[in-house]
This record gives C-alpha cells, sequence and structure tokens, in this order.
C-alpha cells in the first residue's frame, strides 16, 4: 500500500531513519566486540572501543531527540521516535557496562556461560538492523511480524540459558562474591537481550499503527 505520507513529509525527516539504522549498527558492533572479548579477553585496547562505541551511541540518541525537538512533521509518532532512541542507546549501555565489569570485577570472559549468553545476543542484535528498515515502510506488516517472532524466540533461548547459568551459579561451588560478580553481568547481558525484543516489539507496533 502506498503511503501518502510522504507525499507531504519533508525530505529532512530521512534523517531520522537514517539514524534509527546508524543506532542499529552501532548496538551490532557493541555486540560483536563483546564476543570478541570473549574469545580473546579483555585488553585495554577493547574497553577503549567499548567507551567509543557507547559515546557513539549517545551522541546518536541525543541527535534523535534534538532534531525530534526540532522537526513539527514526524514520519512517526513522536512518542516512538523518543522510545526507540533510548532502547537503542540502552542496549549499547547495558552491553558496554557487561563489558567493563568483566575487566572491573577480574572475571574471566572465555567463560563458556558468558561465550554462550554473548553469542546468543550477537544473534538478537543481528536482527536490529532489518527491523529498524520497517519503519522506512510501514506496510510490510507480515515480514515486521516474521522478525519480531524470530527475536522473541532467540530471546526465549537467552531466558533458557540464563535460568541454567543461574542454577550453576547458586549450586554453592563458587564463594558468595565471585557469585555476585558474576549474576551482575549475565544480568546486564539478559537486559540487552530483552531490550533487543523490545525494539522489535515497538516496531511492529509502529507498522501495525501506520499499515
Amino acid at each position: 500500500m502506498f503511503d501518502f505520507r510522504k507525499l507531504f513529509l519533508p525530505p529532512a525527516n530521512e534523517e531520522f531513519f537514517a539514524l534509527f539504522e546508524e543506532a542499529a549498527k552501532n548496538c551490532t558492533e557493541m555486540a560483536k566486540l563483546f564476543c570478541r572479548i570473549c574469545e580473546e579477553g579483555v585488553n585495554a585496547t577493547a574497553l577503549d572501543e567499548v567507551r567509543r562505541l557507547k559515546q557513539e551511541s549517545g551522541h546518536i540518541a541525543k541527535s534523535l531527540l534534538y532534531k525530534l525537538n526540532a522537526t513539527f512533521i514526524t514520519p512517526i509518532d513522536r512518542e516512538d521516535i523518543q522510545s526507540l532512541a533510548n532502547l537503542l542507546n540502552k542496549i549499547t549501555k547495558r552491553i558496554a557496562r557487561a563489558c567493563c565489569n568483566l575487566h572491573n570485577y577480574q572475571v574471566d570472559s572465555t567463560m563458556p556461560s558468558i561465550k554462550s549468553q554473548v553469542t546468543n545476543l550477537v544473534e538478537a542484535v543481528d536482527e536490529l538492523v532489518p527491523v529498524i528498515q520497517f519503519i522506512r515502510n510501514t506496510s510490510q506488516v507480515k515480514d515486521a511480524t516474521t522478525h519480531n517472532n524470530r527475536m522473541k524466540e532467540i530471546e526465549s533461548k537467552g531466558d533458557d540459558i540464563l535460568n541454567k547459568t543461574m542454577a550453576q551459579l547458586f549450586s554453592g561451588i563458587l564463594p558468595p562474591l565471585e557469585v555476585l560478580k558474576q549474576r551482575e553481568i549475565h544480568k546486564d547481558i539478559e537486559s540487552a537481550l530483552n531490550l533487543c525484543y523490545d525494539v522489535s516489539d515497538e516496531v511492529l507496533s509502529v507498522v501495525l499503527k501506520h499499515s
């Protein structure tokens, strides 16, 4: 179905879509960096890159909100733009915090439980760019729903991984302090995964609203 709103929206509104896609790509870069850290360990170069990507994410989020405040007619509802900007920024921030805490808490980044969770997270962030692109063409309801279902499957797999990990952590084998440190890192990874699904849900809501 042709979207007649495009006849009346100023071309500058394309910047919203470009910024959303840039934010999604930033999330992907951060998650794949985390994956490399799980293979190679934490080092100063990796942490510098983590901080750079986090700062870039914040810059993109601010640019989106600044443009929102400066634009009278927006391509999608204003509250949806604000929500998506915040969700995408939070994904990068959660991953960044988990990466930094591996270093701060001196937790082994190559542990199978962390690697398994991060691998699953990478699957989720790989869905973000194609998901975000649906707000450019809100007539693709079927495809947006398919991606949303795929994201739900990834999130459910993440829940299974986390539940098994928590059972192992609280089995009494590890010292209490080590349990608390690892639990916080696992929870941040899980939070980032849940936020990916929240983005997919939000986009699907936008598509259904404007289709």
